[in-house]
């Protein structure tokens, strides 16, 4: 974690410890860091807060509504929509307490608002944050967790996520990422049937 961005994600870390978030996030900032050296015209000082905060709005969501409120399977919208409408609020507390620039603000504000229920990026930004945010997905711990928690199998979650590569990116170096960890979790997935 970049020195700079520490305190916002101290004071977010009490929203992180639900759905995983706390290993989500880690992940996905270290995929906005690697995306953002491809796009200097992108502002980190938007993006990596954004990808810190965009899932805080979870901690409002009770944990026994939160399986049905995301991913494949997903029944409860109302839910899922609480978690950006929350995480804006939630994410604007921190940002103003940190005295952070207002401006600035309020472009993290509209990406949160909108990062997984706006299908379209409203900007360079945005994008970033929408790819770095699926990007996890993709990765050995991302897999791991996602095909226990939704009850897919492993291998049928790889093949999910292979097809999705093209539909869900918004920039070509985050298909390129998504393929690189998918390539990771598969041989990781082979190895564990070896073992086994």
């Amino acid at each position: 974690m970049d020195k700079k961005y520490e305190d916002i994600f101290k004071k977010a870390a009490p929203y992180l410890n639900t759905r995983k978030n706390d290993v989500h996030v880690p992940i996905s900032y270290d995929f906005a860091r690697r995306l953002l050296t491809h796009y200097p015209e992108a502002d980190e000082d938007i993006v990596l807060p954004a990808v810190i905060l965009h899932d805080v709005g979870w901690k409002m969501v009770p944990e026994d509504k939160q399986s049905e409120a995301f991913g494949p399977n997903m029944k409860d919208e109302a839910s899922w929509r609480v978690h950006e409408l929350e995480g804006v609020r939630i994410a604007r507390e921190i940002l103003t307490s940190l005295n952070f620039d207002r401006k600035k603000i309020k472009e993290i504000l509209d990406i949160i608002g909108g990062h997984d229920s706006r299908k379209e990026a409203i900007s360079l930004n945005d994008k970033l944050v929408k790819d770095a945010d699926k990007l996890w997905r993709f990765t050995p711990m991302g897999v791991e967790i996602d095909h226990k928690r939704f009850g897919i199998p492993r291998d049928k979650n790889l093949d999910r996520l292979g097809i999705k590569i093209h539909e869900w990116f918004f920039v070509p170096e985050s298909e390129e990422l998504a393929r690189e960890a998918l390539n990771e979790s598969k041989i990781g997935s082979k190895s564990q049937k070896v073992e086994k």
